[in-house]
């Protein structure tokens, strides 16, 4: 377990240094490259990763056109929630945007952690409602903001992911054209 996960879970829930130690061994690391997959459409995988270093892209195909809906950065959570929920084959792909270290947990170990420990459990609903949440939120921003409300609020919100994003990826994740996203730039530079 990295000290960028343990500070982490200390941010959410006021672990020991002990109790940390013991769940540690429960996890384990692993570098995906730019471009490898963590998944793919069709593969089963449940774990839930922490992004120590690096970024993902979540994704799906619809009609040959890749969709992205979710950019996960450094001392955030990412998992396949229908694999993880449901026991479902993944629908979607996540991916390496740039070289990745991360930090695992597979579904059966935080299941044993939530059987063991009250504070893993809380720990694993406050981390579900905090998804949960900014995933309204995202879904509200599509119904009620304008592409250029949702880029200012991006920005806002998490610049680094405007800087660090390919524009292919960043037009995705924001539901329009790389040649929109360029106009909306210019745009808001003449501003």
């Amino acid at each position: 377990m990295t000290s960028n996960l343990i500070q982490f879970i200390k941010n959410i829930v006021p672990f020991t240094d002990k109790e940390i130690q013991e769940s540690g061994l429960l996890f384990s690391e692993k570098i995906l490259k730019k471009g490898e997959f963590w998944v793919k459409e069709g593969e089963f995988k449940s774990d839930v990763l922490f992004v120590n270093k690096g970024m993902l892209r979540s994704y799906f195909v619809k009609n040959k056109v890749e969709k992205t809906f979710d950019l996960t950065i450094e001392n955030q959570i990412v998992t396949f929630t229908e694999s993880y929920s449901y026991g479902l084959p993944s629908s979607d792909f996540i991916q390496a945007v740039e070289d990745t270290y991360l930090c695992i947990i597979s579904r059966e170990s935080l299941d044993i952690l939530f059987a063991q420990s009250a504070k893993w459990e809380r720990l694993g609903r406050l981390i579900y409602e905090s998804y949960t949440i900014n995933q309204e939120i995202r879904l509200r921003s599509f119904i009620a903001e304008t592409a250029q409300e949702r880029y200012e609020q991006l920005y806002k919100n998490q610049p680094q992911l405007i800087q660090r994003t390919p524009q292919i990826y960043l037009a995705n994740f924001l539901g329009i054209t790389p040649q929109s996203l360029s106009r909306l730039r210019r745009k808001i530079i003449a501003t």
